[in-house]
């Protein structure tokens, strides 16, 4: 009898994602600007797993900041229900996280019985205006008991501090910690794979 394929779920917060990349460049890059950086769609999907067997679901969500349509149409290129949201009168966006937090539960609820890998890019684990957290979520699958067919993958940039420059990490240490430290997860540095996922704008 054949193996039970895994299901894969991939979800990333772009703006996570992409403040993390210009934030890894203030580190790699500090000579260019970090405003002209970049993230490789292409690169990303094929790093989480993208294009593997058993990949039943996609999506990235994200603020809408001029001039960034052609990000969304790559990622549409690659398969992806790209789910983008306005920002408001002071630039802020509301709703990025909690927009992926409500896919994930439903992911939850759906194949809670089912061989399933979530996948998420963003290294936010605040509590956002909503109330609502991708913690609460990975503590649900890594810590109940109650998800033992299930892995989770967790992609952000991170680095140390102190650090040459000064910056802080995107990832939230505690959210790197409860990955790492369950036989059910792992967590995945993109600043390993820094000059494949990011480029530079040369305007």
């Amino acid at each position: 009898m054949p193996a039970i394929l895994s299901l894969r779920h991939i979800f990333i917060d772009h703006s996570n994602v992409w403040g993390g990349a210009r934030l890894a460049t203030k580190l790699r890059d500090p000579a260019i600007p970090d405003i002209r950086t970049r993230v490789s769609i292409r690169h990303l999907d094929s790093i989480m797993g993208g294009r593997r067997k058993g990949v039943t679901e996609k999506v990235v969500c994200g603020g809408i900041p001029p001039g960034m349509e052609g990000v969304w149409a790559e990622y549409q290129k690659h398969g992806y229900d790209t789910q983008r949201l306005f920002r408001d009168n002071n630039w802020k966006e509301r709703g990025v996280d909690h927009t992926i937090i409500g896919h994930m539960w439903r992911v939850l609820a759906q194949h809670r019985d089912h061989k399933t890998t979530l996948v998420l890019a963003s290294g936010d684990g605040r509590r956002n205006e909503f109330g609502t957290s991708f913690i609460e979520v990975l503590q649900e699958v890594l810590e109940r008991g109650r998800y033992p067919e299930w892995t989770v993958e967790l992609y952000s940039f991170d680095w140390p501090m102190p650090n040459a420059q000064n910056v802080n990490s995107p990832t939230k240490q505690r959210m790197k910690a409860l990955v790492e430290k369950s036989d059910q997860a792992v967590f995945h540095n993109l600043m390993d794979d820094y000059d494949k996922v990011v480029y530079h704008n040369p305007r």
